[in-house]
């Protein structure tokens, strides 16, 4: 059994920690997990409660919630601050016994890097961004570049769209896996509601600018006036994002949109997208994968997604759902309008979406191939 340390710098429950998530409590007896976190919170309580090992090894809250493209006069001192932190999880790692360290995020993995290599232990970096523009200002995605070519043994990465910005050469072992659905398959609860009278369009998500929530608002502008359209958003404002909240309300209230409606954060996802008929998916700029895609799908939901990054991996354009050209309400909206006006495909575009999630996106796929992957670095380190 390898004893795998797995590192992040936060237990928000977002994305990259909702698959983290999946993983660990699917992983089976081959691995024995340790969880290393800089914080207390949602992931570190549900670890918990699988019986997972979780370690808080607190992290100086003004380095853990500094912002990714932040290069100014701070930078040397939050370089020092990970340096010093990274330093405190090595003892941890040698205690252990771990047999490699698999980092969950671009802060942690810097840490995770000075820690794994004082330990002595492969390293492993799980890349869940777009490492380029406009995510990440090009020197900061230069710098991430050069580093995952020198400090990790392996990258694994949560699409062919995020290891390919990566641009790392053939000789590094990478290995691709997708954030994979972890539940039961909806058996069409997304399917055929001829007797509803409303059409429910669903959007998942934190409340961020890239994430294209105004897009949203701009394409419900047309749907003003059919009472049957309702935009339900479904997510809340995390890592410094309350300015971009505000401006979706303030939006929502100045053009009098009382059919858009600000949901926050919702714990049964599943359940929601169960009283949905669409789920559109609006990052403005290229998504790393987009994991409530597949959610969705697998619930028996059509899919609008844009037609950049992970998303055009998970959809296929007119059997599952939609790609659209991002950043665009006009597009949106008449992508949406196809949709209402085309119930018989919508069904049949719900049914191939979930046969999709089934053939591709199962999380007991994922974990067998990072389990080999353990098994072949740790053999050839």
């Amino acid at each position: 059994m390898l004893k795998v340390a797995y590192i992040d710098h936060t237990a928000k429950w977002s994305g990259g920690e909702v698959a983290l998530f999946n993983i660990l409590t699917n992983i089976g007896g081959q691995i024995e997990p340790l969880v290393i976190l800089a914080e207390e919170g949602t992931l570190a309580d549900r670890l918990r409660e699988k019986g997972i090992d979780v370690r808080i090894i607190p992290l100086d809250e003004s380095i853990r919630t500094r912002g990714r493209n932040a290069v100014n006069l701070g930078a040397p001192a939050a370089a020092l601050g990970l340096l010093t932190y990274g330093r405190k999880l090595a003892p941890i790692l040698k205690q252990e016994k771990v047999d490699c360290v698999h980092t969950n995020s671009l802060k942690s993995a810097l840490y995770g890097a000075i820690a794994a290599k004082k330990a002595k232990v492969p390293l492993i970096w799980h890349i869940r961004d777009h490492i380029g523009a406009p995510y990440l200002k090009p020197i900061v995605a230069k710098a991430i570049r050069l580093l995952s070519r020198l400090l990790p043994n392996g990258v694994i990465a949560n699409s062919h769209s995020t290891l390919s910005a990566l641009e790392l050469p053939k000789s590094k072992k990478t290995l691709v896996v997708y954030s994979a659905f972890a539940k039961a398959i909806g058996g069409g609860i997304g399917i055929g509601r001829k007797d509803r009278k409303d059409f429910n369009v669903l959007l998942v998500g934190r409340l961020a600018h890239w994430k294209g929530q105004h897009i949203v608002l701009e394409a419900a502008k047309t749907f003003k006036h059919d009472e049957r359209v309702k935009f339900w958003l479904a997510g809340d404002a995390l890592f410094g994002e309350a300015e971009y909240k505000n401006e979706l309300i303030t939006t929502i209230e100045r053009e009098k949109l009382s059919n858009v409606s600000l949901l926050g954060h919702v714990e049964d996802i599943q359940g929601l997208m169960a009283k949905a008929d669409l789920l559109i998916h609006t990052s403005v700029t290229p998504e790393p994968f987009g994991q409530v895609i597949v959610e969705g799908m697998a619930a028996g939901l059509p899919v609008i997604a844009s037609n950049e990054g992970g998303p055009v991996e998970i959809v296929v354009p007119g059997e599952t759902g939609l790609l659209i050209q991002p950043g665009d309400p006009v597009v949106l909206a008449g992508a949406i309008s196809w949709m209402l006006n085309h119930p018989e495909e919508r069904r049949v575009m719900a049914e191939h979406g979930m046969k999709r999630v089934k053939e591709h996106f199962v999380i007991e796929n994922t974990v067998k191939d990072i389990v080999d992957y353990y098994k072949g670095l740790v053999a050839g380190t």
